[in-house]
């Protein structure tokens, strides 16, 4: 189980990360906090589960929990800030994992793969989903981050089928590495960027530091759309977080889509799931 006081022996974060749940098994991070959030939680609540018996990534998918090897864990936040921007917290939170993993492996080149995903060596090290719950409480809007990281896996902890395209750190490395270490220094990373992030007007201020790790910057998409295909290249982001794609026939700004980069098909998503 996670060590909690050595967690907060190195929490600096004024907020997020308490109250902490810790359980050995929770069928959903996220949807745990969902539920928290209708009780009245408070920002910065953070639930953490050794398993997850219906961990999930986006559009439902499954995501594989090895028990005691990784982190699988969400945050409830109450933004001060419309609803309209809730989904730039995507790549704000993704931002925030990568500076917490190169805290412990400041060697890795860590890429951003938009909205949401870090990539190490070109395989996928975290998956991100954010869900809002479906009403407001005392007028107010939550949003809930949900966060698995592939920390300590080995290659046979993976099924067959993934490792060809996941990894996590402690096979990149060939090291362990302390979860409850990269657990606070993501809270800490978050705090600053949500805060940041509040103040701001967009994501503008954070775009740099994600353009220079962008794993898709120059590259060849095709996009297929609910009505259309579009094949281009990545142009960089709006200030509301959405990709721009550079067509024959123009820039197109992309919220979602079926994404391909060559022969590989990666799901892009940056709108935040509103549960009924």
């Amino acid at each position: 189980m996670l060590d909690q006081d050595l967690f907060f022996a190195h929490l600096r974060a004024h907020g997020i990360g308490m109250p902490l749940t810790a359980e050995e098994c929770m069928a959903s991070t996220n949807q745990f906090l969902l539920e928290q959030a209708t009780q009245k939680a408070p920002e910065g609540a953070l639930a953490v589960a050794e398993t997850q018996t219906a961990g999930r990534g986006r559009h439902r998918r499954l995501w594989h929990s090895p028990p005691g090897r990784n982190l699988y864990f969400s945050v409830l936040l109450w933004p001060r800030v419309p609803m309209i921007r809730f989904s730039q917290l995507a790549m704000l939170t993704a931002l925030a994992l990568r500076r917490a993993v190169l805290s412990q492996m400041p060697e890795a080149k860590i890429a951003l793969k938009w909205p949401n995903d870090l990539w190490l060596n070109g395989r996928k090290l975290s998956g991100i989903l954010c869900e809002c719950p479906p009403d407001e409480v005392e007028g107010k809007r939550g949003i809930v981050l949900g966060i698995g990281l592939n920390v300590n896996s080995l290659e046979e902890d993976f099924p067959p089928e993934l490792r060809t395209t996941a990894t996590s750190m402690r096979w990149s490395a060939g090291r362990e590495f302390s979860r409850e270490i990269l657990l606070a220094e993501f809270c800490n990373a978050l705090q600053e960027l949500y805060d940041q992030w509040q103040d701001a007007a967009d994501i503008t201020p954070f775009l740099a530091e994600w353009q220079d790790h962008d794993a898709l910057a120059g590259k060849m998409l095709t996009v297929q759309r609910t009505n259309d295909t579009l094949t281009g290249t990545v142009e960089g982001y709006s200030p509301e977080g959405l990709m721009r794609l550079k067509t024959a026939d123009g820039i197109h700004t992309i919220s979602a889509g079926d994404v391909h980069i060559g022969t590989a098909g990666v799901m892009l998503n940056s709108q935040c799931s509103i549960l009924n």
